[in-house]
């Protein structure tokens, strides 16, 4: 893991996550084994810490937002998507495309729209966290961008095919 996560924070000045509900994958005695031996928490642990020190940017995406759900073309949303289904068809725009190169498109448009200058809305998104019943709350997962490194070489974007990739 510590070979993952420095591997990702060196080489990638932006890194999308999801976050996900592992105690209820780990509920489903089906997935129990395979999601408790990869220790997802640890990875985000990791990568936290690792990209503040490296003033990289870690991007969490939300519990709910439907990176898998969600046409990459036109921004449909479809309703109900099984996980048996691994093929992701748009039934507006008639996309084809893998399941999992869908869902790194829109986690890598994600980033793009959290670094962009306009509010960060995105298509199908709420007005405001309506689970979030603090306002407390700073720092690099709640909206502010790390500081810019001065003297740095720049690096290249990360696209959806490197995120497949790092992926095993």
């Amino acid at each position: 893991m510590h070979k993952l996560t420095t591997r990702l924070v060196a080489d990638f000045d932006t890194i999308v996550i999801e976050d996900l509900h592992v105690a209820g994958m780990v509920a489903d005695r089906r997935l129990a084994r395979a999601v408790a031996d990869v220790g997802m928490g640890e990875v985000r642990r990791q990568l936290e810490y690792k990209a503040a020190w490296s003033n990289r940017r870690l991007v969490v995406a939300e519990r709910w937002f439907p990176s898998s759900k969600t046409c990459n073309d036109c921004g449909a949303v479809k309703a109900k998507l099984r996980l048996s289904q691994r093929t992701f068809a748009c039934q507006v725009c008639g996309a084809v495309a893998d399941r999992d190169a869908n869902a790194a498109a829109n986690l890598a448009g994600l980033a793009e729209a959290a670094s962009s200058p306009s509010c960060g809305a995105r298509i199908n998104e709420p007005a405001g966290n309506p689970r979030k019943t603090s306002l407390a709350g700073d720092g690099y997962r709640h909206g502010k961008t790390p500081p810019a490194r001065a003297g740095s070489t720049p690096r290249r974007k990360a696209t959806a095919q490197d995120t497949l990739s790092h992926v095993s």
